[in-house]
């Protein structure tokens, strides 16, 4: 008998995640879109389902001078932003038609009704069309980085349906540091969680990027997948190098895309994972069978909707209290 609960008994039951180890040209859309587009093609031919590219992969990464400087308005950011729908996103709709499968893309977005607001974002988009963005809720500021200056918060945690079953997505520090939004994704039904991140290299930084994917995947009972940048591409970061904000430090993007989940008894473990030394599509092809194995041991969105919803509220209560 299937232990997967009736609320899920209408998805298909495995599903071929992919994740891209990507390096954008920098500021150059079209060119960085062929590429998207060509990897977009190359995951169909594998016969992936749900593609997934890393933060801002359609633009690159990285500050500029205006917003290193924090002035009012930003060219280079607005003049490679788009809305949603937009050109690029209407494209890579006609390829998910084309390809059958989904695909979460890191993007500026460009806010359709006050066009001085920029969002970091991660567009979703499938065979029957564009469903909509996540944008970023957590932004890094100076002397670090400037998405700060640059974007305006997210104000929602959405989930998107899929022929697999709902979907969440994050964007890179929102994953790594504030596991309370993936809680709440996997809370409201997502069972893949398709993290979008641009990741420096560093001490112990692949150890915590590969047990973080894991962790997340099996505290939420979920298949995370978590898609990076590759490469020493100039990215203009405006962490201060000998005290000049002005100037930026070379790149050295981490690579090492992962994807993650439980596989009962063992505890989550990796899944697939991409090298540090170039661009690749690495995937997986999961049960999600195999992964409501757990259902009888470890419940918990059902508890949380039972026996336990005084727990829920007492941590919403708490978060309000430190939000006052």
């Amino acid at each position: 008998m299937s232990l997967i609960p009736e609320r899920y008994a209408d998805y298909e039951t495995t599903a071929t995640i992919g994740v891209v180890n990507f390096a954008s040209v920098r500021g150059d859309v079209p060119a960085t879109l062929a590429k998207i587009e060509a990897n977009i093609r190359e995951a169909g031919a594998q016969g992936v389902d749900i593609l997934v590219f890393p933060e801002e992969a359609l633009t690159g990464l990285g500050g500029c001078t205006a917003c290193r400087q924090e002035v009012d308005h930003c060219d280079y950011h607005h003049d490679l932003a788009e809305t949603v729908p937009g050109p690029s996103t209407e494209r890579i709709a006609e390829l998910c038609a084309e390809h059958d499968l989904y695909v979460s893309v890191g993007m500026v977005e460009r806010d359709a009704d006050d066009p001085e607001l920029l969002y970091n974002a991660a567009a979703f988009i499938g065979p029957d069309g564009i469903q909509g963005t996540y944008r970023k809720v957590h932004l890094g500021s100076l002397p670090w980085v400037t998405e700060g200056v640059t974007f305006t918060n997210g104000s929602s945690l959405p989930i998107f349906e899929t022929r697999f079953g709902p979907v969440g997505l994050q964007i890179c520090y929102d994953f790594w540091f504030n596991p309370e939004l993936t809680r709440i994704l996997c809370a409201k039904g997502a069972r893949i969680i398709l993290n979008s991140c641009g990741t420096f290299a560093g001490p112990g930084k692949l150890d915590y990027m590969t047990q973080t994917t894991c962790v997340r995947a099996q505290e939420n009972l979920a298949y995370v997948a978590s898609s990076n940048h590759v490469g020493g591409e100039d990215v203009g970061s405006s962490s201060y190098a000998a005290g000049n904000v002005d100037e930026g430090r070379a790149a050295d993007m981490l690579g090492h895309s992962t994807i993650a989940g439980p596989a009962f008894p063992r505890f989550s473990r990796v899944l697939a994972q991409a090298g540090g030394d170039g661009e690749e599509i690495v995937a997986a092809t999961v049960s999600f069978e195999q992964l409501h194995r757990w259902e009888p041991i470890f419940p918990w969105r059902d508890w949380r909707a039972t026996h336990q919803q005084g727990v829920s509220q007492l941590i919403a209560d708490e978060f309000t209290k430190l939000a006052q």
